[in-house]
C-alpha cells in the first residue's frame, strides 16, 4: 500500500481511491513481516536431486518509507523506498564429484539492503460523496542493491537480491462505495517485470482484492471526513465540525500472483505461484492527522511452485501522518 494507501476504507493491501488535497502531504512507515513454511534440509536436498534449487528463509522483513503529495485535488503522486531483509537464506544444491551425485543444502546467509523505489500517480475520476474510482500508473525503479554475496563470497541470484536491476511499469485501479458507516473498497495493481541484473527477468506480479471497513467514532465514512479528502471541492462541500478521532475495523479478501522468471532466456518452470488470504485488522485515525494500522494475513488457498515455500502468515503495521 505505502503512501498511496491513505484515506478511509481499504485494508492492509487493498487501497482507497482517495487523493490528497492540492498542496497537502502525507508520509508514513510500513513494516511487513512474512513467515514462510519451514522446509528441512532433507526436503531441500531431495528437491535438488530433481534439479529444483528450492530455497527457504526464516522470515522476510520489509520496512518502507513513503511520501505522497497532492498535485491537484484529483492527482496525487507518491514514492516509496523499501529496506529488505531475508533472514537465514538457504538453498538446495546439486553437484557431481567423481561421477557421484551429491545433494545438499548451501547456507547463503542473511541478505539485507535498500530495495527498489516505486513512484506512483493516482488520478481520481469521481467527485462527491458517492462511489469513487481512481486510476494508478507508475514505475518501479532499480535503486536497490544487486551485488549482495553469499557467505562463500559468491554473488547471489537476482531473485535473492534486495533490488532487481529492472525498470518495471505499474498500472492499477481502485474503487470504493460508501455503505453508511462502512465502506466497500476494491483495488488491483499489475507490475510488468523488465530485464534486470544478471540477465534475469523476474515474473510479472499482480495483487488485488476487496475490503470491507467500518468506522467507529468521529464522523461516518459516508461523509469521507479526513485530512485526505477534497474539502475545497464544491461537490464535496458539507458542514464540517472539529476533527474527531476514530477507529476503523476492516477485513479483506485478497490475493497475489507472480509469474515464472527467466534467467538467460530460460524459463524456470518451478518459480512463481499464487495465493489468496483473508486479513482482518484495525486502523486508528487521530484528530491531529496521525494514523496507525495493523493487520494479519492468513492464507486460505495457495499454489506456490516448489522453488519457493508456502506462506504461513504475513503481519503488516503502518504509521502515517497527513499534513
Amino acid at each position: 500500500m505505502g503512501p498511496s494507501g491513505f484515506g478511509g476504507g481499504g485494508g492492509i493491501s487493498v487501497f482507497s481511491p482517495d487523493t490528497l488535497d492540492e498542496g497537502h502531504w502525507a508520509a508514513g512507515l510500513r513494516l511487513t513481516y512474512t513467515r514462510p513454511d519451514q522446509r528441512s534440509d532433507a526436503e531441500l536436498a531431495a528437491l535438488a536431486n530433481q534439479h529444483i534449487h528450492a530455497h527457504n528463509t526464516d522470515y522476510n522483513l520489509v520496512g518502507s518509507l513513503g511520501v505522497a503529495y497532492g498535485i491537484t485535488h484529483e492527482l496525487t503522486i507518491s514514492a516509496e523506498l523499501p529496506y529488505v531483509r531475508r533472514d537465514d537464506l538457504r538453498e538446495g544444491s546439486h553437484s557431481h564429484v567423481g561421477g557421484v551425485a551429491l545433494n545438499g543444502v548451501e547456507q547463503l546467509g542473511s541478505v539485507a539492503g535498500i530495495g527498489d523505489m516505486s513512484l506512483l500517480a493516482k488520478y481520481r475520476l469521481t467527485r462527491g460523496q458517492g462511489p469513487a474510482f481512481a486510476l494508478i500508473g507508475g514505475m518501479k525503479m532499480p535503486t536497490g542493491s544487486t551485488h549482495k554475496e553469499s557467505l562463500d563470497g559468491d554473488r547471489l541470484e537476482t531473485e535473492h537480491q534486495p533490488g532487481t536491476g529492472s525498470w518495471d511499469p505499474i498500472i492499477g485501479a481502485s474503487a470504493a462505495a460508501p455503505l453508511g458507516a462502512a465502506t466497500l473498497t476494491a483495488s488491483a495493481l499489475y507490475q510488468f517485470s523488465g530485464k534486470g541484473a544478471q540477465n534475469t527477468r523476474l515474473g510479472d506480479r499482480m495483487q488485488g482484492g476487496i475490503a470491507l471497513s467500518h468506522r467507529f467514532g468521529g464522523q461516518s465514512q459516508a461523509h469521507r471526513e479526513s485530512h485526505n479528502h477534497h474539502h475545497g471541492d464544491e461537490l464535496d462541500e458539507h458542514e464540517e465540525g472539529p476533527p474527531k478521532a476514530s477507529w476503523d475495523a476492516f477485513v479483506e479478501l485478497a490475493g497475489e500472483w507472480e509469474g515464472r522468471q527467466k534467467v538467460a532466456g530460460e524459463v524456470e518452470a518451478e518459480s512463481g505461484g499464487k495465493w489468496m488470504y483473508v486479513a482482518p485488522g484495525l486502523r486508528y485515525n487521530a484528530a491531529s492527522g496521525w494514523s496507525a494500522s495493523a493487520g494479519l494475513a492468513l492464507p486460505v488457498w495457495q499454489n506456490i511452485r516448489v522453488s519457493h515455500p508456502d506462506n504461513r502468515f504475513r503481519l503488516i503495521a503502518s504509521l502515517g501522518r497527513a499534513f
